[in-house]
């Protein structure tokens, strides 16, 4: 009897002690359900919110640096959340129906895919893809000082200036003949290297975007004479008229002006008495002509006879 009255308290201590430890599992178990509810339905309540109040859409963005003139890849392109009221013109919602299109100009990573950026349909890669419409790419050979001595770069915009003789017997002129005209390329680069802007790119073509009567102008200047590109600062789109520079007109310019003359003092002598005036001398009358005479040689046999008449003298 005092064994089983000894056992019995220790095992209701027993029981306590495990409905007490389950009990405050049970209660930790329900914190921790109540606090990711508690989450799950603050992010819940917040997109729903976020999506009422901005509508969004999908647009397809590029992942990587898209070089110009490439046919892009699959894995380069992604699609994003994109604020409905902000979808730029001429996006995309699919990936799928940019593979293969090629890039007209750079795309950089993050950035939106457009339309406009892309080569229409039926263009192939290269330098074809950045011609615009009646546009026509032409070449140019360049060195050292025809290409700006290296720092020409695809997008620069320069001026053509061409040295010739307009005519066989005239003198050589200097005249600006094609302005503001686009880079296409450069050597084989289609593309601006920005980490390389500040070194010098040899190079012995230059590629320019021309019109149709720009490509006539540009193959006669030549094939006639020797051309220089001028660089031209970004933004500046301004034409200029010039009459072209000729050596005569180049040397008039720099020449110095002639010395003047000095000036030279003027002495005033003083005046001279003036001397009474000589009556003029009167012309003597001339004597009065003799009258003519006339002579009359009388020849009789062996006699000769002259005898002179007065040429007024009345015959009888």
């Amino acid at each position: 009897m005092a064994i089983h009255g000894e056992d019995g308290p220790s095992q209701k201590e027993k029981r306590k002690r495990r409905s007490s430890l389950r009990a405050m599992v049970l209660l930790l178990l329900a914190g921790v359900a109540a606090i990711g509810a508690a989450l799950l339905l603050t992010r819940y309540m917040d997109a729903r919110v976020a999506a009422a109040r901005i509508p969004t859409t999908r647009v397809v963005v590029a992942t990587v640096e898209i070089p110009v003139a490439t046919p892009l890849k699959a894995e380069w392109l992604s699609t994003v959340s994109w604020p409905s009221v902000a979808r730029p013109d001429g996006s995309f919602e699919n990936v799928t129906a940019l593979v293969g299109k090629v890039a007209r100009v750079p795309v950089s990573r993050g950035e939106a895919v457009l339309a406009s950026k892309l080569a229409t349909a039926g263009d192939r890669g290269g330098l074809a893809t950045l011609l615009p419409k009646d546009m026509r790419a032409a070449a140019v050979r360049v060195d050292d000082v025809v290409g700006v001595a290296g720092f020409l770069h695809p997008g620069d915009s320069v001026d053509v200036i061409s040295t010739m003789k307009p005519r066989e017997d005239g003198p050589f002129t200097s005249k600006i003949v094609l302005q503001d005209v686009k880079v296409l390329a450069v050597g084989k680069d289609l593309e601006f290297q920005g980490k390389e802007a500040d070194k010098a790119q040899p190079a012995t073509v230059a590629t320019l975007m021309v019109t149709v009567e720009e490509s006539e102008r540009l193959a006669l200047a030549a094939l006639k004479g020797q051309l220089l590109l001028t660089l031209r600062g970004v933004g500046d789109e301004d034409e200029f008229a010039t009459t072209g520079a000729v050596p005569l007109s180049l040397f008039a310019m720099n020449a110095p002006e002639p010395p003047r003359p000095a000036p030279v003092k003027v002495v005033e002598r003083p005046r001279r008495r003036e001397r009474p005036k000589r009556p003029a001398p009167v012309a003597a009358t001339p004597p009065p002509a003799a009258h003519p005479k006339q002579v009359v040689e009388i020849l009789r046999g062996d006699l000769f006879e002259k005898r002179d008449f007065d040429a007024q003298e009345k015959r009888p």
